[in-house]
């Protein structure tokens, strides 16, 4: 009985241990794949942003950060300024929103919604035109104008280190414009006020192109 209790003992003793150099072994081993493939936990870096409205192109600086919830999941933000091109106020513009999709260990492929906003500077708002005996009068206002929009699209990125990516989002930007502007006639039989344009929503083709750096 003693020894078949030692005998007992040897085996439980040898199993433990054999377990316990197969975990050190098998943890080890998958460490270095594991950090290699870890986005961390937040990602800040810079872009440039090509925004295409109304037969416009604009192109701008912007700043992008994110917080990884691990490799399939994150919070998504981007602040985009847009210079005056071709008769167009310049423009800031702030996107929130989510990124679902995968990454391996050098590539990652999401999809993105980011609801935010648009800021368009000197933007013609009201315009009167008064009719007396000194002829036509007409006074304008100019303002800033800030819109609703909605950032849908695809996000592509390429990882050439632990702590930097290479990003490529590409994308419609729906623009939820404000009616406007006001045109209002004074001293006429019936004063009439019109708008030059509904309120509508417009697609606008986004392409943009980054670099992360991960921590």
């Amino acid at each position: 009985m003693r020894a078949c209790h030692l005998s007992r003992s040897w085996i439980v003793c040898f199993l433990s241990r054999a377990v316990a150099v197969f975990i050190v072994l098998l943890t080890s081993g998958a460490t270095p794949v594991l950090a290699q493939d870890s986005p961390g936990r937040f990602e800040l870096g810079g872009n440039f942003t090509a925004l295409h409205t109304n037969s416009v192109s604009q192109i701008g600086p912007g700043l992008e950060g994110d917080v990884n919830f691990g490799r399939h999941l994150a919070l998504d933000s981007a602040f985009v300024w847009l210079p005056q091109s071709n008769f167009r106020t310049h423009a800031f513009m702030g996107l929130f929103g989510a990124k679902v999709g995968t990454r391996t260990q050098h590539f990652g492929f999401f999809g993105k919604v980011r609801p935010g906003f648009a800021s368009f500077s000197h933007v013609l708002r009201d315009e009167t035109i008064t009719f007396g005996i000194g002829g036509l009068n007409a006074t304008t206002r100019f303002a800033t104008l800030t819109e609703r929009t909605l950032d849908l699209g695809g996000v592509m990125e390429y990882y050439p280190a632990r702590h930097w990516a290479f990003r490529w989002d590409f994308g419609d930007t729906l623009f939820f414009q404000e009616p406007g502007p006001h045109v209002v006639f004074i001293n006429v039989p019936t004063p009439v006020t019109l708008l030059s344009s509904p309120g509508r929503t417009t697609n606008n083709f986004q392409f943009s192109t980054g670099v992360h750096y991960r921590f």
